[in-house]
């Protein structure tokens, strides 16, 4: 009987897990066992239990070292899943790991359903060799995108159709046969099926059920299938709707009422927004005035937080969607179109409630002090980049152009005191690189139309420094006061990682981009959900206290606790892929009546399958195969890894232009098939 007793006093794996989230001091089993009374001789089954919620998850979220190495348990890490190679491995990153470190998963647990692009896995990593990518096996299906993926006929490197399909998603590579062929015929060339991918009896990956969906020419599709492909989410629940609604009240009923008591009256300064021409989600306005050590400046930004609390179900659709998404032709935003579009949106003539950022900068650009405050504001005209830049240049605008309301010398200030902070981030190493925005205009049937090279203004520049300002003093007010914000870091270039990509991160740290020491984003409410957490934090700390709560969103960030950074981080690249893959999309629709002919190109990488371009007329990315080129000197072998084709491949040089021979277009996997113009068949 006391053996059974003790066998059931054994403590369970929920007793085990609140006890190691409880605490950060590295415990062994010797530790546990005398946490919860036991004897030594339990340490076997205690292991046993902890191996086996190892293989769970269930120690997934544990503070790192809290369970020390000596225990031998399997090494465990979330793993989200970026491509499908060729060979039909998945391949993913540890989503935890600040560095983002590649992951192969080379076998799957018997049972486990296909991995594929976006989705979260349990993986069971292999002993690391010193390489950064690390082998696993996948465990579990933790999060699941959309098991329904969109397929069209294939191209072989000629631009052939061929009797096999492929994946409008361009992170899945490789061509699938039909599962059932008897019972379902190909699609015509153009046209979308949706389907699921069937595991066969001898392992490949097949197009099981394939339903049409369109023509990947027609209108809205490119969009579309970008938005399918990165499963975005598109529509808001009704209850976020309907909380989006009252608060479009409650800001209506703000107009022309006394600021409240804890706000400071920002109405008498003639604040402005400057955007493009589309804009509709106004969050930030600026103001300067000349001092005589320098200039006084103003950046208010909407008080989203104020509407939008932790656990509403406006909050959790935004944090599913991580950022606004800006397609050519579609915008999905974060927040509903009541919030983004009307009542948190910094519109001309309407108070607003805000957070501002009050800088004052000598004539150099250096800060001298800062603080933020909670205010109300009223826009005093919305701009549009061009329209200020023309001001500025002396060129004429319409008698009836707000501008002509707005103090005469206030741009002139605006202009000056930006050029101040870009000489002062000129003098800190800041990284400035190329831009290559391209804005794509359509028809009025909704097919492209031309692709031209983004317009930039010096109004871009202005507007961009005035933001860099106000977001390095609200990472330093929330360092200083240990607010619970996501900084914004950036690791330095190095031989391994010579362009690497800013990042959220629970740990401050430096942007060597803009060569600060600390940076968060703050300015960007409406479209961004790390400006939200971090005006819900400087907001309590406004307020005279602290933010408080279970949700990591509210309760201080600690360094251990990454799900949040990583899920932006993860939605972030989602935006980008996103948008380059409907411009992709749209470009190889725009190129179709080209096929045959001659094209230019510019050449930017070289890869072992090929010369990567990317085409003048649209600025959209291909590839030009090692296999369009003179086959001397077995450059288009292989068997060696790549020596031999490394010896031999032609000296291109990074940018240079040269030509090539359209084959064909698929629009709906964004493909452009190229062929040297005189290997061309």
């Amino acid at each position: 009987m006391s053996g059974r007793s003790e066998v059931a006093a054994l403590p369970s794996s929920a007793a085990l897990r609140a006890f190691l989230l409880d605490g950060v001091a590295p415990v062994g089993l010797t530790d546990i066992l005398r946490a919860f009374g036991r004897p030594v001789r339990d340490k076997a089954r205690l292991k046993a239990i902890l191996h086996d919620m190892a293989l769970s998850g269930a120690l997934l979220d544990l503070p790192a070292g809290r369970l020390k190495t000596s225990i031998g348990l399997p090494e465990t890490a979330r793993v989200r899943i970026t491509h499908i190679r060729m060979d039909g491995t998945p391949c993913g990153i540890m989503a935890d790991d600040p560095a983002a470190a590649s992951v192969l998963l080379q076998t799957l647990a018997p049972g486990l359903p296909f991995p594929l692009p976006g989705d979260t896995v349990l993986a069971r990593l292999r002993p690391s060799c010193g390489n950064r990518r690390r082998e696993a096996r996948a465990e579990r299906l933790l999060a699941r995108t959309c098991e329904t993926l969109a397929f069209a006929r294939a191209l072989d490197p000629n631009g052939t159709p061929m009797d096999q399909l492929w994946a409008c998603n361009p992170q899945i590579s490789g061509t699938f046969s039909l599962a059932e062929p008897g019972q379902y015929a190909l699609p015509e060339p153009g046209e979308v099926v949706l389907a699921t991918l069937r595991l066969m009896p001898d392992g490949a990956l097949a197009v099981d059920k394939p339903a049409p969906y369109g023509h990947a020419a027609q209108a809205g599709m490119p969009s579309q299938l970008s938005l399918l492909t990165h499963d975005v989410p598109t529509c808001f629940s009704s209850a976020a709707e309907q909380e989006g609604q009252r608060i479009a009240d409650l800001a209506a009923a703000l107009q022309n009422q006394p600021a409240p008591d804890n706000r400071r009256d920002l109405r008498n300064l003639p604040l402005i927004t400057l955007d493009d021409d589309t804009a509709q989600d106004f969050d930030d306005a600026i103001w300067a005035e000349p001092t005589e050590a320098g200039f006084h400046l103003i950046v208010a930004i909407a008080d989203v937080s104020h509407y939008v609390p932790t656990g509403s179900a406006l909050d959790t659709d935004a944090r599913l969607r991580g950022t606004s998404l800006y397609l050519p032709d579609r915008v999905v935003p974060m927040l509903p179109p009541s919030l983004s579009a009307n009542a948190c949106s910094l519109l001309p003539g309407q108070d607003r409630l805000c957070l501002f950022a009050d800088i004052s900068i000598t004539h150099d650009g250096e800060i001298l002090h800062g603080t933020i405050g909670q205010g109300i504001m009223q826009s005093a005209a919305r701009l549009t980049y061009r329209d200020a830049q023309d001001a500025l240049d002396g060129n004429p605008l319409p008698p009836a152009h707000p501008i002509h309301a707005l103090p005469p010398t206030l741009l002139g200030t605006l202009q000056a005191a930006g050029r101040a902070l870009d000489n002062a981030a000129t003098k800190r190493g800041v990284m400035r690189l190329e831009e290559d925005a391209w804005a794509i205009t359509f028809h009025p049937d909704g097919q492209p139309a031309a692709f031209l090279p983004r317009e930039r203004f010096a109004t871009h520049d202005l507007v961009a420094s005035f933001m860099i300002a106000a977001n390095a003093l609200a990472a330093e007010t929330a360092y200083n006061n240990r607010l619970p914000v996501l900084f914004r870091v950036h690791a330095a270039p190095s031989a391994a990682h010579p362009r690497p990509a800013a990042r959220y991160s629970t740990v401050a740290g430096r942007h060597n981009g803009l060569g600060l020491p600390l940076y968060t984003h703050f300015t960007s409410p409406i479209r961004r959900y790390a400006d939200l957490v971090a005006h819900r934090a400087i907001s309590a700390w406004c307020g005279g206290g602290r933010p408080t709560g279970s949700d990591v969103a509210c309760a201080p960030l600690s360094g251990q606790d990454c799900s949040l950074a990583s899920h932006l981080n993860f939605t972030e690249r989602r935006a980008t892929r996103s948008t380059q893959d409907c411009q992709n999309r749209l470009a190889a629709a725009f190129l179709t009546p080209l096929i045959g002919q001659n094209v230019n190109i510019h050449a930017t990488t070289t890869t072992r399958q090929g010369l990567c371009v990317r085409l003048t007329k649209t600025g959209t990315p291909s590839l030009l195969p090692w296999s369009a080129f003179p086959d001397c000197a077995r450059m288009n072998d292989d068997s060696l890894y790549g020596s031999i084709a490394a010896r031999h491949t032609p000296h291109t040089q990074s940018g240079a232009l040269l030509k090539a021979v359209l084959l064909a277009t698929c629009p709906a996997r964004g493909v452009s098939v190229l062929a040297s113009p005189t290997h061309a068949c």
